[in-house]
């Protein structure tokens, strides 16, 4: 049962990203939904994980098959497939579209491919989550690879229910803030959706490393002065749970076909 469930599951995250868009847009739009599909991989299961994912992206590459997601690994061991989705119609469209992927692949090298990832993780799930660019601070910042920023600073913000209204424009005044000071670095904000907790806002700071943060964070804290402290003491105000993790892009699991 695991095992078909597994099946189930990862058919539905690389089938979806038929109707993914890029990450390397010139504009981008207000706001962008995106499907993730998170593993909890068992630590001493890792190595073996990262192979088999290695393999999927190749077996798609060589079925030239056109999809496109990107990988996070968290300091927890959860690895994140983050797959962007153009609407909510097309995540009902799925199913119509597994039939052209396993002509393309193979029915058997599929099922051969899925057994690699046996033991590796207890437990996966796929949420919703909206990336809202108009509350992030230059949102394109850190998505070029070539950059080098794969570092991902991830603060989880758990707002009290009713309260979301009140977190909207407290993001809004810190947004304001980071452009009247002309900070470098930009930041993003996500929105929980289907499958996460209610009032749950994520924002994510790129960086080369956990060093690197560390050393720009201080000097952006110089920067924005008390006013900075002033706006995070109203948001943990209304916060009822707030989470921290590092995470770090990885190109190498992740998947970027050319079309």
């Amino acid at each position: 049962m695991k095992q078909k469930s597994s099946l189930l599951l990862l058919m539905v995250l690389f089938v979806l990203a038929f109707f993914g868009q890029s990450f390397a847009q010139k504009e981008l739009p207000k706001s962008q939904l995106f499907l993730m599909h998170e593993d909890d991989v068992l630590p001493y299961m890792s190595d073996q994980y990262e192979a088999a994912l290695k393999d999927f992206v190749k077996m798609f590459s060589d079925a030239k098959i056109e999809r496109t997601y990107n990988v996070i690994q968290t300091d927890i061991f959860k690895y994140t497939a983050v797959i962007p989705v153009t609407d909510f119609d097309g995540l009902a469209k799925y199913f119509g579209m597994s039939s052209e992927v396993m002509d393309k692949i193979g029915n058997d090298k599929f099922d051969a491919q899925m057994k690699k990832f046996d033991g590796c993780y207890d437990t996966h799930r796929n949420y919703l989550m909206t990336l809202r660019n108009d509350l992030s601070y230059k949102p394109e910042y850190g998505l070029n690879p070539d950059d080098g920023l794969n570092y991902r600073h991830l603060d989880y913000f758990y707002v009290i229910p009713g309260k979301e209204d009140e977190m909207m424009e407290l993001i809004k005044e810190y947004k304001k803030l980071y452009e009247s000071k002309k900070i470098e670095e930009g930041f993003r904000v996500y929105v929980g959706s289907v499958g996460t907790a209610m009032g749950m806002y994520l924002f994510v700071q790129p960086a080369k490393s956990r060093v690197d943060f560390a050393t720009l964070s201080d000097k952006q804290d110089e920067i924005l002065g008390s006013d900075a402290q002033k706006l995070w003491n109203k948001a943990t105000a209304i916060t009822q749970k707030f989470e921290h993790h590092d995470g770090n892009m990885r190109p190498d699991l992740s998947l970027r076909t050319k079309k």
